[in-house]
C-alpha cells in the first residue's frame, strides 16, 4: 500500500530568486520556495543558525526540505543529511549553475565568477565586509584569480556599468557567458526525487 506523498519546500538562497520564480512561473517546479537572504553568507554562522530555524520550521509544519545552498556554511553538511532533507549538488552558487565539470574546469583556470545579484551589492561586499580597497584590491584579486567571468542567465539585463566598476576595481580582464538554467532546475528535480527515494 502506497504512503501519502509527503508536502515538500524549497528554501534557496535569494542568489537563484529570479531563476526559480521562472521555474515556478512557467510550471518547470511545483514545489513552494521561500528565500533566505544572500548577504548572510558574509556570516556563515548567522546563515547557519537562520537556515536551521527555516528548517525547523518546516518540520514543524510537516514538510520535508529541499536546500537549494552550495556548502555554504560549517553544519551545511550535518543539515543536509538529516532525515526528509535533501540538497543541491555543488559546493558554490556557480557550481549549481554551471555544472561540476564546467565549474571546476573555470575555476582551475583562476575564474573569479560574478553572479547577477551580487552585481548589484559589489561595493558593500568587496569594500565594507571584506575590506578590500585601492591597491590592496587589484593586488589581492590578481594574486587570486585571472579573470572575471559575469555569469548571464538571460532573466536580467546585464549591468553594464557595474560590470565596468568592478573590472575597474579589481583590474582583471571581464568576460559574460550566457549560461542555461537546466543544471540549476536538474539540481533542484534530483534533490526532490532523493527524498522521496529515502522516504519510499
Amino acid at each position: 500500500m502506497s504512503r501519502e506523498p509527503v508536502p515538500r519546500i524549497c528554501i534557496a538562497c535569494s542568489i537563484f530568486r529570479k531563476e526559480i520564480e521562472r521555474f515556478l512561473a512557467q510550471e518547470e517546479l511545483d514545489i513552494p520556495v521561500r528565500f533566505l537572504g544572500s548577504m548572510l553568507h558574509m556570516e556563515p554562522e548567522q546563515l547557519e543558525a537562520k537556515l536551521l530555524a527555516a528548517v525547523e520550521e518546516e518540520w514543524a509544519k510537516g514538510n520535508e526540505v529541499v536546500l537549494v545552498y552550495g556548502d555554504c556554511c560549517p553544519g551545511m553538511t550535518t543539515l543536509e543529511a538529516a532525515a526528509g532533507v535533501a540538497r543541491t549538488q555543488g559546493f558554490n552558487c556557480p557550481e549549481i549553475v554551471l555544472g561540476r565539470e564546467t565549474y571546476r574546469r573555470m575555476r582551475r583556470e583562476g575564474v573569479f565568477f560574478l553572479m547577477p545579484e551580487w552585481v548589484g551589492i559589489w561595493r558593500r561586499v568587496f569594500q565594507g565586509t571584506l575590506g578590500l580597497t585601492g591597491d590592496t584590491a587589484r593586488d589581492f584579486m590578481k594574486d587570486m584569480h585571472t579573470r572575471l567571468v559575469y555569469l548571464d542567465t538571460g532573466l536580467v539585463p546585464v549591468p553594464e556599468k557595474e560590470l565596468e566598476e568592478i573590472r575597474d576595481y579589481t583590474g582583471l580582464p571581464l568576460e559574460r557567458m550566457s549560461v542555461s538554467l537546466e543544471p540549476l532546475l536538474d539540481g533542484l528535480r534530483q534533490a526532490a526525487l532523493r527524498i522521496r527515494h529515502e522516504q519510499a
